[in-house]
């Protein structure tokens, strides 16, 4: 299933690209999002005109149980694995669960870009979320895409005033 989501970013596309790649963002990010529990970069590296990270996300679970089994809070824990292009203003990225049985299931990746509106910045994203489950169980492969494109895009859009707040008091500020 492909998505796109478009936002507008009360910053330039300089201060949106230092804001997401400034390391004091990820901790402001957990403080004021209320959908993240965890948020812990593993890897970044500066190589100049490309940054490479990879970030631990744990969101809120958003199921509790699947009929009597309980769904463990990890279920929904993920590591996005992205490379910023400073030339482009594009970062290419791929989530992928901390749970081993949930990641052979699970393809999550895309691509964001920056782009100048006036003094604002407009940020898409566009990627798909595939769910890969056994022949007997494919039509629930297309509700189960749906609910994770759903509560991507809610911690996208909870992201995206802390982003501007970010911006606002931290870069502009500091």
């Amino acid at each position: 299933m492909r998505f796109e989501s478009r936002q507008r970013i009360l910053g330039t596309v300089d201060e949106v690209e230092r804001a997401i790649l400034d390391p004091r963002y990820f901790d402001f990010l957990l403080k004021h999002h209320g959908v993240l529990l965890e948020v812990q970069p593993l890897e970044v590296k500066d190589e100049g005109d490309k940054v490479r990270r990879r970030v631990r996300y744990r969101p809120k679970p958003v199921i509790a149980a699947i009929g009597p089994k309980k769904v463990p809070p990890e279920y929904f824990a993920f590591i996005e694995t992205s490379t910023y292009d400073r030339k482009k203003k594009e970062l290419t990225f791929s989530n992928v669960p901390t749970s081993n049985a949930i990641s052979k299931m699970l393809v999550n990746t895309g691509t964001l870009r920056l782009r100048d509106i006036g003094g604002s910045t407009e940020r898409t994203m566009d990627g798909e979320i595939s769910l890969k489950l056994p022949l007997l169980m494919k039509p629930l492969a297309m509700i189960g895409e749906k609910i994770i494109q759903a509560e991507g895009l809610k911690i996208l859009d909870g992201e995206a005033p802390v982003l501007n707040r970010f911006i606002a008091e931290v870069l502009r500020k500091g």
